[in-house]
């Protein structure tokens, strides 16, 4: 019995692993992970009786917060007129649920940190060297004047879009920070040059990004990381260091493609933006509902959208608001916002001492990506939850436990 439980401790990290892995590249390439990491862990909850083991602590309400986020889009139901994006928008949400049950039973000792860390910066790398190697050509992206366009298209064609790619090689630089600032002198140096080595090649491939939100963020997680280890050492040193750093990130960020005046003036989020406000007066307190606020949602961008934007986007059946702020107050309002919040926050609060900067610059990444694409209701919704894991529930095996006072 004890071989078998093992055995099944395995399959369901390993399945978790894979998950995480997977979770650069579009859905399809997801799903086989999501049936075996939970059909595993459902059978994991039984074996290795759980139940037994809950402690109602903030780590455990945490996530009975993020079930009842999930279960908001249940309650509305009733009290919503429409259906016609109900089952599209509950299936890009049955994850919060699923590793919310997770969360509540927490995950088997097999779990490390390091483990799944280096799973996202290893992803990273080959992802990136897949693209360039195999798919545009070595010798096309070194000669080729137009490296910057063959390397994105195949990259939309191949792994995934920018938004969700460029989020995942920010989630690695965090990685490679925590990992070399917290286990250097107990790291062999040929794995130090390693993890150094990458860092030019994820920061280039956010550089030629057609994404503005991806690349900025790696320049205020950098100035971020200099600033933190600095400023434990010498906080003088660590201010004049980290405004140094900024003044040349901001004149590489400068020369960005996507950053002219004349680029930004016609963002089309901003349109988005303004339809989602519109429909947020409508009823603040208390939100519409997933599918009513949709539907109004697709009435109001009609009335700010331009006719390029229109004929671009006719095809497809759906186009939110594009923040992930503005959706779920359209949705649930107040109750809504304040929830989403909460999930965004207590992470770095609530996480263990040895964690709570590792959780600040993750909180902080779901945070700002949140204002520019659907995150948490999106895409990015497993993603999210696995990195909440590594925070709340996963062992973290790369520093020590410190002893605080209480």
């Amino acid at each position: 019995m004890k071989q078998l439980k093992s055995v099944l401790n395995y399959i369901t990290l390993l399945s978790a692993m894979y998950l995480t892995a997977s979770s650069i590249f579009y859905y399809p390439v997801q799903k086989p992970g999501f049936y075996i990491f939970f059909a595993a862990y459902i059978i994991e909850i039984f074996v290795d009786r759980k139940w037994e083991r809950i402690h109602f602590d903030k780590k455990t309400w945490y996530f009975i917060v993020l079930a009842f986020f999930f279960m908001l889009a249940v309650i509305y139901l009733p009290f919503e007129s429409s259906r016609k994006y109900t089952n599209f928008l509950f299936e890009k949400r049955f994850s919060l649920l699923g590793f919310a049950l997770v969360g509540f039973f927490g995950v088997n000792d097999k779990f490390k940190l390091n483990y799944f860390l280096n799973t996202f910066i290893i992803t990273s790398i080959f992802s990136i060297l897949y693209l360039i190697f195999l798919k545009v050509g070595i010798l096309q992206f070194i000669s080729n004047p137009i490296r910057a366009d063959l390397y994105v298209d195949q990259r939309n064609i191949f792994v995934n879009s920018h938004m969700l790619f460029d989020f995942y090689l920010n989630i690695s630089l965090i990685g490679i920070w925590y990992i070399l600032t917290r286990s250097w002198n107990r790291t062999s140096w040929w794995k130090i040059s390693l993890y150094i080595a990458t860092l030019p090649v994820f920061l280039g491939s956010l550089s030629i990004s057609e994404g503005r939100s991806g690349f900025l963020l790696a320049i205020i997680l950098m100035l971020g990381f200099v600033f933190f280890e600095i400023w434990k050492r010498k906080k003088i040193v660590g201010i004049v260091i980290a405004l140094l750093i900024l003044s040349l990130f901001a004149g590489w960020a400068s020369h960005h493609k996507r950053m002219s005046k004349d680029d930004l003036k016609t963002e089309s989020r901003i349109f988005l933006w303004k339809a989602a406000a519109s429909i947020i007066k409508e009823k603040p307190i208390l939100g519409h509902g997933i599918s009513d606020a949709q539907e109004k949602f697709d009435v109001a961008r009609a009335k700010y959208e331009t006719v390029d934007y229109r004929k671009m986007w006719i095809k497809s059946p759906h186009l939110d608001s594009h923040d992930q702020y503005l959706q779920t107050t359209m949705e649930f309002g107040i109750i809504g916002i304040f929830t989403l919040l909460f999930l965004y926050i207590s992470p770095i609060f609530i996480a263990s001492y040895n964690k709570r900067l590792f959780a600040f610059f993750i909180m902080f990444l779901c945070a700002y990506q949140s204002v520019f694409d659907m995150f948490i209701t999106g895409p990015f919704a497993s993603i999210f939850c696995i990195l909440v894991l590594l925070i709340l529930r996963v062992k973290n095996n790369i520093v020590e436990p410190v002893k605080v006072k209480s």
